[in-house]
């Protein structure tokens, strides 16, 4: 039997790479796709496959909001479209559904109607700037959702007048919209290509008169007062080209609004015809995307800012921030249920709660795992052990031993702007750098080291107009030993590795190497007399069988290393990128344009076609007598018959996007990374005798 006993997700792009700080508010393209575990496949229902959510918690919070009527109740939106729920203030959230169907929808504003905690809209902008963006309602909670107008527009903002919500007022990027019918319709209410009123961030209605409507755009705010008939600027105090992200309007003082801009925070005591900049908040955390007016304490304002959640006591008259000063804060709920209770949506840190105005805090994300993973390891030995890499995230390596139950830190020592990619080898976890070279966790240190020293020389490549000839080595006389490099630290970079009872593997840019003391020293395994650079590698567990993918092509070995032979794709392929295994004789290899199949031990291919998209696959994984293999462009595809036939897991996981897929044999398990969404257990009952009888624990299954 041929497998791996530890195992690592290849991919083309660096982990450095997919670890850039995202903006949400001015970001123009991320392939952002999410994962879903309520849905349900036709073909896999009858083996009851169920997702369970590992997380790591926490994540990015874009928009957070409070239901009027029912306090308890909280609604977040996300960047790719989801929209979660807590009914108890935040102690707990469940992931209750997406407005529309695109995974690329940044949910940039919530309301709720104040006469029914059920009613709620979702507005936002798609990251395609073609598709536009627009407004959702939902009618039971989030679960569902109907298109409710402005399909097309990005929309940044919206607003329910409070003394008439069947009204709602959008700003959007090319102008003002209100319904008067909940969304039914919509009409312009700013003037067509007016000059300034455009790039709207914020929406404000007066509490008591609906037509009085204020806007913030992207330079100074501004005001009707009849509905937008007329309008006006009101920037009168304020420091000109100002952003104003955020307005409110006291409902027990009508005539004083607060704005929040990039030059600072703002107040007007009446009703914005004159404004006064409020100090006490340094240039550095003026980006205050959010403000809230204590209900409870009319005095009290809190501040959400790029640098921290600042507090005002005195109506804004001096301010002091309670937080540090690396949280980034998108939402914030001050509520009017439990004194001194605030409900923060941050970037990166996902929800955090104080119930004493802001002296403590503490994480509160139980149900909300929304990381993004880009990539996995899982220990072979035991399926409970994972480590992830997470982009955009505090602590980027999180590793677990109870199957997601808890997530601890695994450094310091590796910077994530160096890492290459991550391995689960038997005696612990290894990381490879971007620029080359091996790093060990040292559990005793609580560090990564480095790691692996070369042995001997490393032949030079093969020429492509060279003959590659794979032949037994034949040793060189004892009488005559052949001179060799003394230890020197690997530099070599790595792109895959494989574990075998006698031996471990690296396959590398400068040749495949072997290791036989655990990873300490490394020598170089030529093919026939020469080197050649590998991207893949696969072993059996006695070391016998080795199948690797080189920069010429497959070519494997059944003797350890001593002969080699060919087992390449057809020419169309463009080349293999890497390899995986059913069982002996049937391997998986992923091309440059395609997957392909051998049911022969790789002495012939034949494209993955019949229902599997010919388009670029990310990933393929093999458990239970099933392959999975997502795919580039979005979504999973499963086929129980070794590859001849391909189905898509349907519902809202159709268009997830997973950047790491593994498959562990002794659980029947599947563990799919999103790339938004954490990380899921998928376990399901095994494929029929008729299509796994064959399909013996492969080299790409943990032991």
């Amino acid at each position: 039997m041929l497998r791996e006993r530890g195992r690592h997700i290849h991919r083309p792009r660096p982990i450095s790479a997919m670890n850039d700080r995202f903006d949400f508010r001015r970001a123009a393209s991320l392939f952002v796709l999410i994962l879903s575990v309520c849905f349900a496949s036709p073909a896999l229902a009858g083996n009851g496959p169920v997702w369970r959510p590992m997380g790591p918690p926490g994540g990015d919070v874009i928009s957070l909001v409070q239901a009027p009527s029912e306090p308890a109740r909280l609604y977040l939106g996300t960047v790719d479209g989801h929209i979660f729920s807590s009914g108890d203030e935040g102690r707990r959230w469940e992931l209750v559904g997406r407005p529309g169907t695109r995974s690329d929808f940044v949910v940039q504003s919530l309301a709720v109607d104040p006469r029914d905690a059920r009613v709620v809209y979702a507005a936002g902008w798609t990251l395609d700037p073609a598709a536009g963006g627009g407004v959702y309602r939902s009618s039971d909670g989030g679960i569902t959702w109907q298109a409710a107008g402005l399909a097309g527009h990005a929309v940044r903002a919206i607003a329910l007048a409070p003394s008439a919500p069947e009204t709602m007022v959008a700003g959007a990027l090319d102008g003002v919209y209100r319904s008067r019918d909940s969304g039914r319709a919509w009409e312009r209410i700013s003037p067509e290509a007016h000059a300034d009123l455009h790039d709207l961030d914020s929406v404000a209605v007066d509490p008591h008169h609906p037509d009085v409507i204020y806007v913030g755009t992207s330079h100074l705010p501004w005001k009707t007062n009849d509905g937008g008939v007329h309008w006006a600027p009101i920037h009168e105090g304020m420091i000109d080209d100002s952003d104003v992200m955020s307005i409110v309007v006291d409902r027990a003082h009508p005539a004083r609004v607060f704005a929040s801009a990039c030059s600072g925070i703002y107040r007007s005591e009446n009703s914005g015809a004159l404004w006064r900049k409020i100090g006490g908040i340094p240039n550095t955390a003026r980006r205050t995307h959010v403000i809230r007016l204590d209900p409870l304490r009319p005095q009290v304002l809190f501040a959400g800012t790029t640098e921290g959640l600042w507090r005002s006591t005195d109506g804004g008259g001096s301010w002091h921030r309670v937080t540090p000063p690396d949280w980034s804060i998108n939402g914030l709920v001050v509520s009017e249920r439990t004194p001194g209770r605030l409900i923060l949506g941050t970037q990166k840190l996902g929800l955090l709660v104080s119930d004493d105005s802001g002296q403590t805090f503490r994480a509160a994300n139980d149900g909300f795992n929304h990381r993004r993973v880009v990539s996995l390891a899982l220990d072979a030995g035991q399926p409970a052990r994972v480590l992830a890499v997470l982009a955009g995230a505090p602590e980027p390596l999180l590793a677990t031993d109870d199957g997601g139950s808890t997530w601890k830190p695994l450094g310091p020592g590796l910077r994530m702007e160096s890492l290459r990619g991550i391995y689960a080898s038997p005696g612990g976890w290894w990381a490879a750098l971007e620029r080359g070279g091996l790093m060990r966790y040292d559990t005793v240190r609580g560090a990564w080291i480095a790691a692996g020293m070369l042995i001997g020389d490393i032949q030079p490549p093969v020429e492509p107009s060279q003959p590659l000839l794979l032949k037994r080595r034949t040793p060189a006389p004892a009488s005559a030993p052949k001179p060799q490099a003394g230890p020197r630290p690997l530099r070599a970079v790595v792109d895959d590795m494989a574990f075998a009872e006698d031996g471990w593997y690296a396959a590398t840019e400068e040749a495949l190497l072997v290791s036989r003391d655990q990873g300490a020293t490394w020598r170089a395994v030529p093919f026939g007399q020469l080197s050649l650079p590998t991207r893949s590698v696969r072993v059996s567990p006695d070391g016998r069988r080795l199948w690797v993918v080189s920069l010429r092509g497959i070519v494997y070995s059944l003797d350890a290393g001593l002969t080699w032979a060919w087992r390449d794709l057809p020419v169309d392929a463009g080349g293999a990128l890497h390899l995986e295994a059913a069982d002996e004789s049937t391997f998986f290899a992923i091309g440059n344009r395609a997957l392909y199949i051998s049911i022969d031990s790789g002495r012939t291919w034949r494209k993955a076609g019949n229902g599997l998209p010919q388009v670029p696959i990310q990933q393929v994984a093999v458990v239970a007598g099933t392959v999975f293999a997502a795919v580039q462009s979005g979504g999973i595809y499963y086929s129980r018959d070794r590859g001849s036939r391909w189905d898509r897991l349907e519902g809202s996981l159709a268009d997830a996007f997973f950047p790491a897929v593994i498959a562990s044999a002794s659980s029947s398990t599947v563990f799919a990374a999103s790339s938004t969404d954490g990380l899921y257990a998928v376990e399901f009952a095994p494929a029929s005798s008729a299509t796994s009888s064959s399909a013996s624990p492969g080299i790409n299954r943990p032991r």
